[in-house]
């Protein structure tokens, strides 16, 4: 029976140091993120934020609406202008009604043309045709000035879809800027476990050897110890995508790469959402936010296409004019110019039901972009709300994390203290052993958090911009 047990341990000695051999392997071929935060340049979160602010791709697609907008403006504008084009041309031909209106328009008819055989079988004619051709709308029942207040509010709401989409770029710097400290302080967390555990390990294999403990307390040590050195492997990959996610918000590659040099600190009592209460913040939000302001600039353009639907049933008046000059070759020879000038009126007397269809295609759509502006403004309160809620929350859950890390590294001490003794079990060491890195790496993710928590209520209000205080003054 003794033996049984025996020849088991040693097997299960012989798999666990294969296993801790594998991951030590694996280990090695991992890069200590603090020898790479040496050799990197260090950046605080003003910099990352002005950086993104400058260089991300997604951010200068968003920036080409306000100019394609502005362009539509322009359009919408041109319709207050005269039209001129201008046309060059050149015919030859034999017909007779050609040739014969040819003639006069470069003055060159004669008495000899209206001989009866030269009328019905002209010989070929050449004509050069320069032409300009000129139109202005002098009323169209103010269809114009509604298409441009409408290009207006969309260039407007544009410029505030652009800011919006800024202070969603400063959000997601924020959380990725400190989602690479706190990566890096759970690496010198589960580094920091890795060597307890080793140190551990040792301990017990003093004891083992003083014939103090069971050789199962050995092996669960050192079982431990290859958890510890997974944990480590996986903390140290979590901080290379971390800073991959950062450079992505920044638009810079691996190499170009820049370490965040902020730490993380805890909250500072009404440090984030100051004196204001819920409502007031809520009221700043409705006033403030960018996103909402887009939504009812739009739903103004709108009511604009509405005005215009309207009006394409009352009459438009315009002028035009057009010069000409025909010659027998665009270099000289004979030629004669002409020019004729107009007024025109056009009354939309029956179109087939389809302006009628479309001004109750404009109504529709006016009154679903008022449904979705309400709509969009119940969120805005609705975010600011959870985001404000989420500040105390975070600050909180911070306060406990912090207390929770003090109370499980006195708790490991006093437990290694009476393991040593022999008044307790290596699995109470283990435990508490991993309830402290839990402890550590849920404080890291508290202060985070709190961070992300912060900027989500400036975004929420309308107010996350490059010179924020949080930005500015980073965690501090």
């Amino acid at each position: 029976m003794k033996t049984s047990r025996q020849v088991v341990q040693w097997v299960m000695l012989a798999g666990l140091l294969l296993a801790c051999g594998g991951v030590a392997r694996a280990q090695a071929t991992v890069q200590n993120p603090a020898t790479s935060l040496a050799a990197g340049e260090a950046l605080t979160l003003e910099q990352a934020v002005r950086m993104a602010l400058e260089k991300n791709p997604a951010l200068k697609a968003q920036a080409e609406e306000s100019n394609v907008a502005r362009a539509q403006t322009a359009q919408a504008r041109a319709a207050w202008f005269p039209w001129v084009n201008f046309s060059q041309s050149f015919l030859r031909g034999n017909d007779p009604v050609y040739v014969f209106g040819t003639r006069l328009r470069q003055r060159q008819f004669t008495a000899a043309n209206f001989a009866l055989p030269g009328l019905n079988a002209p010989a070929p004619l050449n004509n050069s045709l320069t032409r300009v051709d000129g139109q202005m709308m002098l009323f169209d029942a103010l269809r114009t000035h509604y298409r441009v207040a409408g290009a207006r509010r969309m260039e407007t709401a544009a410029d505030f879809s652009t800011e919006q989409a800024r202070q969603d770029l400063i959000l997601r710097v924020v959380r990725a800027y400190y989602g690479v400290i706190v990566a890096r302080e759970n690496f010198s967390a589960a580094r920091e476990a890795l060597r307890t555990a080793e140190a551990n390990e040792q301990r017990v294999t003093d004891l083992e050897k003083a014939g103090l403990v069971v050789a199962s307390d050995k092996l669960s040590a050192q079982v431990f110890v290859a958890q510890m050195k997974e944990r480590e492997i996986r903390a140290a990959n979590q901080v290379a995508l971390a800073r991959m996610a950062l450079g992505h918000e920044l638009g810079l590659g691996p190499s170009a790469m820049k370490e965040p040099q902020d730490a993380l600190t805890e909250p500072g009592g009404s440090e984030a959402t100051g004196t204001a209460t819920m409502d007031e913040w809520e009221k700043v939000a409705l006033a403030e936010r960018p996103a909402l302001r887009a939504a009812e600039l739009q739903q103004q353009a709108t009511a604009s296409g509405t005005k215009v639907a309207k009006a394409e049933f009352a009459p438009k008046v315009g002028v035009f004019a057009n010069f000409e000059r025909d010659a027998e070759s665009l270099g000289g020879g004979p030629s004669g110019t002409n020019w004729t000038a107009g007024a025109r009126v056009e009354v939309n007397v029956f179109a087939g039901g389809a302006d009628r269809a479309r001004l109750d295609e404009a109504r529709a759509r006016e009154r679903q972009a008022a449904n979705q502006v309400e709509y969009f403004r119940s969120g805005v309160r609705l975010e600011v709300r959870q985001a404000f809620l989420e500040v105390s929350a975070a600050e909180q859950r911070a306060a406990a994390a912090r207390d929770a890390v003090e109370q499980a590294k006195e708790s490991l001490r006093i437990i290694q203290n009476r393991y040593e003794a022999g008044l307790a079990t290596m699995t109470d060491l283990l435990r508490a052993q991993t309830a402290q890195l839990e402890a550590r790496t849920g404080y890291f993710a508290a202060l985070h958090d709190w961070q992300v928590a912060r900027a989500q209520l400036e975004r929420a209000a309308g107010r996350l911009r490059a010179d924020s205080q949080l930005v500015r003054g980073g965690v501090r």
